[in-house]
């Protein structure tokens, strides 16, 4: 998991010299610019990922790397300008591994609201903020979700970064930790009238 986790990182980092940017007139490649957009814009996405436990008393962090997940959703919304997305979406996840109560398997459906603000031209950094709330399929209950992410939007079209999920998987039991956490790697693609170069 962190060879493949390594070798994401440095193909992400590695983007930036595989765009078609000018040069200015000394010769120092020049990014591309990303027009202003105003429209509609949505999201197909995934994720992969693994656990991770967060303690206070005494404070610790620990990754489960026998507990992991997966996550696939959309998200529909309007892009104002370059800066700003407002959009609400749904999305399944699934928990896997030998950690993972066999005889009640977590799955969850959410819904969200997403804002998303990108930071700069055609390759531009990103921080995605998702407050939203789930349904535990299993146990039939409704619980609150929050997610966030960060990364980068190459040419309004391709999204890779990594995101945070809280999630009350231990809610109820003797051994539940204070904050338990999913932590993964985040693709995407988005479409609509903005998306074209």
């Amino acid at each position: 998991m962190k060879k493949l986790l390594l070798t994401i990182l440095m193909t992400v980092c590695a983007l930036p010299l595989l765009g078609k940017g000018g040069v200015d007139e000394d010769g120092w490649p020049v990014a591309l610019e990303r027009k202003p957009y105003f429209g509609y814009r949505f999201f197909v996405e995934g994720a992969y990922g693994m656990g991770m436990n967060i303690q206070t008393q005494p404070f610790g962090i620990r990754f489960d790397t026998q507990r992991r997940y997966f996550n696939a959703g959309t998200t529909q919304g309007f892009q104002f300008g370059s800066l700003f997305y407002l959009g609400a979406g749904a999305s399944y996840m699934q928990l896997l591994g030998e950690t993972v109560d066999k005889e009640l398997p977590f799955r969850q459906i959410t819904a969200y609201g997403d804002l998303r603000f990108t930071f700069g031209g055609m390759f531009a950094a990103y921080v995605d903020l998702r407050p939203g709330i789930g349904y535990l399929w299993e146990s039939k209950a409704w619980c609150f979700s929050t997610g966030a992410g960060i990364g980068f939007d190459v040419a309004r079209s391709f999204q890779v970064g990594v995101e945070i999920n809280l999630l009350p998987l231990n809610i109820g039991k003797e051994s539940a930790t204070p904050m338990d956490t999913l932590v993964g790697i985040h693709a995407g693609l988005s479409f609509g009238r903005g998306c074209r170069r």
